[in-house]
């Protein structure tokens, strides 16, 4: 009698848990997309620049932006978000400046550039796909974002995009169900 007891309680508990695993898949399979990301800026050798970066969504479809940078003394050639691939390369998958540009002001020193962006504006690895999908690559660590001047073609700062912020954290599906506009 004790053996089939112990059995029954270890089914139930067995059942339980696959239940409460499932609810839990459904329920992120729900969640609105919505946070904020940061990424601390910082230099290649040879440059005394540093920079702070803030993505943040709250509807899912648009993502918004503050760049800013310190000690950049050199025309700003491009910012952009690029996308590690595992392959050694980080293609671009989103420009938001390209030199002829307004935006993060040359040789001030300390720069700002904000706007926003959409799944219409990705490219590259990203072209066709989501803000979902954008956030996933954050999530798993894969998104950097880059200012390059002249002398720093490749970018003079740059750091990885990590989720949440001083005021949230990043919550939902990443993979979400979402369209790209």
């Amino acid at each position: 009698m004790v053996v089939k007891s112990s059995y029954i309680v270890q089914v139930s508990v067995i059942s339980a848990l696959l239940l409460v695993s499932v609810l839990s898949i459904i329920q992120l399979g729900t969640a609105q997309l919505s946070g904020k990301f940061t990424a601390d800026l910082q230099p290649r050798a040879g440059s005394n620049a540093t920079g702070k970066a803030t993505l943040e969504t709250g509807d899912g479809k648009t993502i918004t932006y503050t760049i800013t940078a310190t000690g950049i003394n050199s025309n700003i050639t491009n910012v952009a978000i690029s996308q590690d691939t595992g392959s050694g390369r980080a293609p671009d998958v989103v420009t938001l400046k390209a030199s002829p540009q307004s935006g993060l002001a040359q040789g001030s020193g300390n720069n700002e550039l904000s706007g926003n962006f959409t799944a219409t504006d990705l490219m590259g690895p990203l072209e066709g796909k989501s803000i979902a999908d954008f956030v996933k690559a954050i999530n798993d660590g894969k998104i950097i974002i880059r200012v390059s001047t002249m002398p720093f073609p490749l970018g003079e700062i740059y750091g990885t995009v990590n989720v949440g912020g001083n005021e949230t954290m990043m919550t939902g599906n990443m993979t979400g169900n979402m369209t790209g506009n």
